[in-house]
Order: structure tokens, then C-alpha cells, then sequence
């Protein structure tokens, strides 16, 4: 379902130039308002858990051992990242991985060579340093140099030709470094043309040749013509890698040792930064996890404030480690994969998709097995325990044993915040009566970027489970997330707490409009027609009444709706809003009046908004109190009753079934709520509409029954 102020929100949009009318926004991310962290999903949070996504985990992992928060001040800035488009509903209590790395590598920073282009692009680009070393060679005569320049840069351009077509060499190069030039010419030529097994001897040859820069590049170049060997037959017919199973591991093998070969003679050569990655992709090719993994460790314990470096390392890592199928033993990392490893082990299903699987459990006995490994960390090894036990035992009292009291820190490292939310997270599921003073007390401490909004969404929770709402409310109150007040104003809050709500002055004048906008919407819908009267002049003048709204970026609220909407249509006279909720305060029964009040739903857009009308989940934030009473009421339920009442005026009744049989068009299903009319019933309200009011403007205006 979608809450509240997410992409469908609170009025997922409401559009009027003639009338508002509400707007699909079913995209992106809806996260689920809980501190749960058992199951993936589309987001995550701050709090390092099983179902955050594994990236996340390990980043976070990875600043706590240098003592640092998820961002970088000086890289990132000091505010929370801005949201994409799919981002908008996270407030700033939620995140993702593409949130982070944003924050560490801005959109559209690239290296020198972006790692997806093909090998006639790197041709080309390859040309000004053959170039160089050819005009740093002076044992290469002038003419020599001319001829084997022009080479190169027929090179690059016949990359695409087909492999009928020969390469044109100039003759006449007749001195010892010339010749190595266009004998390396000629083993790129077959690089590029994917004659690996040519260009893997031709380069070979060249290893000792009378230029340097013709020798280490050869030397580099073997390793290359081996991974060309290694993937020849590892690629569809439309590029994708199609897995480890169909890679020459014995060409990956002779790569990883052409590269070794390489930095040992050239160990800090022009191609020693890519030498040494390589042999990462050599590792993982040839199935060396072992190697692959301790190699990774090795890099990210360095790596914890490299900025961008940082966050590809770690998107390389899990893409080739952690998650890959090809890994049968991913738990087989050092310290820090091997915790991101152990969570996510400990996936569980979602409460509201029980039957929900993520591959193998990390049994208890093999988390026992890794104490020694983690001696050098006995906060994570006890945070890894107690998440075990949290998430698969369900053992809430050993969590409790597990993670102390330490919730009054000044600040938090990722890990230590972590290790207490889920401390809270075990006095919540235990019912203890301390769990409220220990989120008051962390949020002290609860200073890092989206800290202290988690912090309140445990706090707003308990309130709302121990039928203490008001408290979140309240002039004083420590619950300030916009998001968390909002969630719960659309769904939990009664009459009274929205009233007062909608008049808090010192609040933004965003949740007072929701509150308000909130507070009407129920009282209209659930027949409360002598409060909404009376709430109607809470409505400020110049309230907004048109445009797209969206809670979640904070764009206005159109509570003007109510008061400045349109409520009637040609054909169909109607008074203003406040007059029609006066009628139906005094009589609720009024066929006319509730035909009016249905015009207004209707061209107010209302139809199927059913946001302020669905609870979330018990678990949920806005799902444990229902402080509002009554029972919505659809326009569709309107047009039965004005249909089956036989002291309904015929004007009105024509226009019920009119609009009774118009609530099937064109699809065919219902767009007015209410009970669902088998076709048979809405042909039955056509014929009756032709065959007893066959004058009426409706009767002459409809043409057909869907």
C-alpha cells in the first residue's frame, strides 16, 4: 500500500483548472514506516541491518573503524543529500546506496577513460601516448615517426573494419626502435580485432624491445590479450557477460600471472594502478574467492575516507564478492565482508509478506564458529549476535544481554548508534515500560545525519501504541520529523488532536494545512457534516486551492479545495459546499445534498483516493491508533441509496442512475467506491433510466452501460 505523503500522498496530486482531479504518482520508493530491518527493500536505514542493502551495511561498517559518520562533511556537506525523484518519500529518516554515492561521488564524475566503452574507443583514445613515446624516441628517424603516427591513426580508425580488411604498414622503417613501433602497431591491431592468440605473441615478443615505452606497454598488454582469451566465450550475442561458467580459467589464471610479472618489473609503472585491479578481475574470472576476498579486505581497511575511490571499491566488492552466485562462500572474507556477509544471512521475511524467502540462514552454530575472528571487534561480533538473535531467534531478553545501555552518549559512530536502536527495538518487542526514556535519552547523542529522525519514529511509535499521541503533538514535543507528524496526522490522529493541530502556531503552516485538510476530508467523508462546518472557518483565505501536491517535497497543501472548489456541474445546480454540509448536518438523508456532496467529490478528483481512508500495517507507524471515528462513504454508495429510495425527487433520481451507470465508464470497473455492480445491475439502471425518465437531459446524454 502507499502512506501517506509518499508519491500517491496525502492527495497524490490534485490538479484544477476546471477542478482538481487527482494525479497517478505510483512510482518510486514507498518505505515501510518501522524500524524493522529484517527484509530488503527499495530503501534503507541508518541503522546497520540485515535487510539494509549490503553496500550500505559495509560503507557503515567501514567509517565506524575510522571513527566517522556515513558521509563525509568536507565531500558531502554537512546537510542531508538531496533526493532523487524516486527519493522524495524518505524524509530523513530513510536512504539508499545511490543517495550515499552521490554524496561521495557526484552525478557525472568520471575518470579518465569511463570503464564501459569499447575497444575502438579505446583505440582512439590510446593515440596521444603512442605518439609521445614515438616523439620521445630519437634513435627513430623523422620520417619514421611521420609514417608510424599516420599508422596510428589509421589504426584507430579502421578499429570497426572488417576482419577481410588487412592493415596498410608503412614500409621503409628500417631502425631497430621503428621496427618495435609497428610491431606493436600491428599486435594492437590484433587486440582490437579480438585475434587474441596473435596479439597475445605479438606483444610477447616485444618485452625486451629497444624503446621502454614499447616494452613495459607490451608487457601490460600480454595480461590484456589473456582477459580478451579469458571472455571470448563468456559474452552473448549482445555483450553481457554470461557468467563464470563460461570464462577460460586457465587464460584468467596466465592474465593474473602476466600481471604479477608486469609489477614486478615495473612496480610503480604507468600501468601499476590498473595492473593491480586487474589482477581483481583475474581473481574473480579464474573463481579465487579466497584470494578475491582477502584482496578486497586489504583495500577497503585503507579506504574508509577515499571519497569516490571509496564507493566504487565497495560497489566492486559486493558486485564480485558478496552478492555474486558464483561465491559458494561469501562468509569467507575478512572482518568487515564477512559481517556484511553474516547479515545478510540473517534475512528474514516481512511481516506482511510471511512466505517471503532470502536464500540460506546463517545458523547460530556458524555464527558461534567466528568468535576468534572477530576478537579485534567484540562491539561488532555482540551487534552481529544480537541481530542474529533479534531477527531469527527472537530472543528479545538476549539482545538486551548482548547490547548495554549506552543510550547517552554524546554522539554516535554508525555502529554504536546501530547496536542501541536495536537495544530499543528489543524493549519495544519485549513491551517494556522503559522503552519511551530510552529514546528520549539517545536522542541526545542522535546528532549524524538521519540519527535523530530514526530516533523519533521509535519514540512516535511507542506513544502512538500506548495511547499517548497527544504527546507527540504537544508544544514541547521532541518528535520535530515532519514526515513521522505528517504520517500521523493522515492516519491516527481523531478530531481533537487534528483540531488543535491545525492551530498550533509555532508548527509550519505545511502540517497545519494537513492537519486541517486532514480534519475535513474526515468529517466529510465519515458524515460528521456539523464539525466540518464548524472546522470550515479554520480555513485561512488565501489557502491554496490549485496545482500539484505532494507532501513529501513539502509543496502546499490544497486545503483551499473546500472552500473555493467547484461543486457543481451543467445540468446538476448545487450550492456551495458549506450550504450542502449545513443541509446534510440538519438531515443526513438528503438525496440532494448527498448528490451535491458527490459532485464535489468528484470534481475535486476523490475518486479512488483512498489514502486517508487505508491504515498501515499494526507494526506500522499510523497503523496502532485510529483515534478518528466513523466509516468513509463513497459517492457510488450516494447514487445506490438515491436509486433504491422511492421518495427521491425524479431529477435526482435520473441523475443517480446517470451517474451510477458513468462510474463504469469506459473500463468497465468502478471508479466511485462502494459495492461493485455486475454488469447485469448497471444495464438494469440504463433501461430504467430510459424507460422512466426518457425526457430527462441524462436520460437523452447517455448513450451506453459499461
Amino acid at each position: 500500500m502507499r502512506f501517506g505523503f509518499t508519491k500517491s500522498v496525502m492527495m497524490a496530486g490534485l490538479l484544477a483548472s476546471s477542478g482538481a482531479a487527482l494525479a497517478c504518482a505510483d512510482v518510486g520508493c514507498d518505505p515501510v514506516w518501522s524500524l524493522f530491518g529484517g527484509a530488503p527493500a527499495c530503501h534503507n536505514r541508518a541503522v546497520i541491518a540485515p535487510g539494509n542493502d549490503s553496500r550500505v551495511n559495509l560503507l557503515a561498517l567501514l567509517r565506524t573503524s575510522a571513527g566517522l559518520g556515513l558521509i563525509d562533511p568536507v565531500q558531502g556537506g554537512a546537510d542531508y543529500p538531496k533526493p532523487g525523484y524516486d527519493e522524495e518519500s524518505f524524509g530523513h529518516t530513510f536512504l539508499d546506496w545511490g543517495m550515499l554515492k552521490r554524496s561521495w561521488k557526484p552525478e557525472g564524475e568520471l575518470g579518465t577513460l569511463p570503464s564501459d566503452v569499447g575497444p575502438c574507443e579505446r583505440a582512439a583514445v590510446a593515440v596521444p601516448q603512442f605518439n609521445a613515446a614515438l616523439e620521445a624516441n630519437r634513435g627513430v628517424p623523422l620520417a619514421e615517426r611521420t609514417a608510424l603516427a599516420a599508422a596510428r591513426a589509421g589504426l584507430a580508425a579502421r578499429c570497426d573494419a572488417p576482419a577481410s580488411v588487412q592493415a596498410q604498414w608503412p614500409g621503409g622503417i628500417v631502425s631497430a626502435p621503428g621496427k618495435a613501433f609497428l610491431d606493436y602497431l600491428a599486435a594492437s591491431d590484433a587486440f582490437y580485432a579480438a585475434r587474441w592468440d596473435e596479439a597475445r605473441s605479438g606483444f610477447a615478443a616485444l618485452q625486451s624491445a629497444p624503446d621502454p615505452w614499447v616494452a613495459e606497454t607490451a608487457r601490460y598488454m600480454v595480461a590484456r590479450a589473456e582477459f580478451g582469451v579469458a571472455l571470448a566465450h563468456a559474452m552473448d550475442e549482445y555483450g553481457y557477460f554470461d557468467g563464470l561458467k563460461a570464462v577460460d580459467k586457465a587464460a584468467a589464471v596466465r592474465a593474473r600471472a602476466a600481471l604479477a610479472e608486469y609489477l614486478k618489473a615495473y612496480p610503480a609503472g604507468r600501468y601499476a594502478a590498473s595492473a593491480r585491479g586487474l589482477e581483481r578481475r583475474a581473481m574473480w574470472l579464474s573463481g579465487d574467492f579466497a584470494a578475491l576476498g582477502e584482496r578486497y579486505e586489504a583495500l577497503l581497511a585503507v579506504a574508509q575516507n577515499e571519497g569516490a575511490p571509496l564507493v566504487d571499491l565497495i560497489d566492486e566488492a559486493d558486485s564480485k564478492f558478496l552478492t555474486t552466485s558464483d561465491n559458494a562462500n561469501p562468509l569467507g572474507g575478512g572482518l568487515m565482508l564477512l559481517a556484511a556477509a553474516d547479515l545478510m544471512q540473517m534475512r528474514v521475511a516481512d511481516p506482511s509478506d510471511p512466505d517471503a524467502t532470502y536464500g540460506k540462514m546463517l545458523d547460530a552454530a556458524t555464527l558461534a564458529s567466528q568468535q576468534a575472528q572477530f576478537l579485534r571487534a567484540p562491539d561488532l561480533y555482540s551487534f552481529l549476535q544480537a541481530n542474529h538473535a533479534f531477527y531469527v531467534g527472537k530472543d528479545y531478553a538476549r539482545v538486551l544481554q548482548l547490547i548495554p545501555d549506552d543510550a547517552k552518549r554524546s554522539s554516535y559512530t554508525p555502529l554504536a548508534f546501530s547496536r542501541q536502536v536495536l537495544r530499543g527495538q528489543a524493549l519495544a518487542a519485549k513491551g517494556d515500560v522503559n522503552e519511551a526514556g530510552f529514546w528520549l535519552e539517545l536522542l541526545g547523542g542522535a546528532k549524524a545525519l538521519w540519527q535523530r529522525p530514526t530516533v523519533e519514529l521509535g519514540l512516535a511509535m511507542n506513544w502512538e501504541r500506548h495511547g499517548k499521541l497527544a504527546h507527540v503533538f504537544a508544544p514541547d514535543s521532541p518528535i520535530t520529523d515532519r514526515m513521522v507528524r505528517e504520517i500521523l496526522i493522515a492516519h491516527a490522529a481523531g478530531p481533537a488532536l487534528l483540531r488543535s493541530a491545525a492551530t498550533y502556531s509555532t508548527r509550519p503552516q505545511h502540517e497545519r494545512d494537513a492537519a486541517l485538510f486532514t480534519l475535513l476530508y474526515k468529517q466529510l467523508s465519515r458524515g460528521d457534516y456539523a464539525g466540518f462546518g464548524a472546522s470550515l472557518a479554520l480555513v485561512r483565505g488565501d489557502a491554496p486551492s490549485e496545482g500539484l501536491m505532494a507532501f513529501e517535497t513539502g509543496e502546499p497543501v490544497a486545503l483551499g479545495l473546500f472552500t473555493k472548489g467547484r461543486t457543481a456541474s451543467a445540468g446538476f445546480a448545487c450550492p456551495a459546499l458549506a450550504a450542502t454540509a449545513a443541509t446534510l448536518a440538519a438531515n443526513p438523508r438528503a438525496t440532494h445534498a448527498r448528490l451535491c456532496l458527490g459532485e464535489f467529490w468528484r470534481l475535486s478528483g476523490f475518486d479512488g483516493f483512498t489514502t486517508l481512508d487505508t491504515a498501515p500495517a499494526r507494526d506500522q507507524l499510523g497503523g496502532a491508533a485510529h483515534e478518528f471515528p466513523g466509516t468513509p462513504t463513497t459517492r457510488g454508495a450516494f447514487y445506490a441509496a438515491a436509486i433504491a429510495d422511492p421518495r427521491s425527487a425524479p431529477a435526482d433520481r435520473a441523475y443517480a442512475l446517470y451517474r451510477a451507470v458513468n462510474c463504469y465508464a469506459p473500463s468497465g470497473y468502478n471508479a466511485c467506491g462502494g459495492d461493485e455492480a455486475p454488469k447485469a445491475q448497471r444495464k438494469g439502471w440504463y433501461d430504467t433510466l430510459k424507460r422512466e425518465y426518457p425526457r430527462s437531459p441524462w436520460a437523452q446524454k447517455l448513450k451506453y452501460y459499461w
